[in-house]
């Protein structure tokens, strides 16, 4: 059968436009990525150190020693699980950290405290983050609050 309709040649795209668009999607891609790799490397700020509770430091620390034998005792009773009792080591150390320096190391992560050049805290933090994070928390608790004391009750 023949028809007298002509079909249209197929429509072709130039190529020129997508190279360019591509190209452009690739430079703002790289650019947010590196953009937001450094504003998490300088949003942080290393802060002073200070000493600012020098005269009420016995008080201080037998505040924070009498709460790591509270959580040691929960845990010997079985009220608190593994997890929790690391948790609340940790917690407990980086108050007493901001108590005695105002450093607000109870919203810092491992690697903020590691620049904070405290490397006991770092130590002692370190110590914590696997039983506190792991799937299934295994841990040494008897060291771990003696090392907690031990910081505590060396702090200068």
């Amino acid at each position: 059968m023949q028809t007298s309709i002509k079909l249209q040649e197929l429509f072709t795209y130039s190529l020129l436009p997508l190279i360019v668009f591509s190209f452009l999607i690739i430079i703002l891609t790289v650019y947010l990525i590196y953009s937001r790799k450094n504003k998490k490397e300088t949003n942080f700020k290393i802060e002073k150190i200070t000493e600012k509770n020098k005269k009420n430091m016995q008080s201080i620390e037998e505040k924070y020693l009498k709460q790591l034998d509270e959580i040691e005792s929960k845990y010997k009773n079985k009220k608190i699980t593994l997890r929790k009792s690391y948790q609340s080591i940790s917690e407990t150390i980086r108050l007493f950290v901001f108590e005695v320096t105002d450093i607000k190391t109870q919203n810092y992560s491992l690697s903020e405290i590691k620049t904070l050049n405290m490397p006991t805290l770092y130590e002692l933090i370190k110590e914590y983050y696997e039983p506190e994070f792991a799937s299934r928390s295994e841990g040494d608790f008897e060291t771990s609050i003696n090392n907690a004391r031990r910081v505590i009750k060396q702090w200068n």
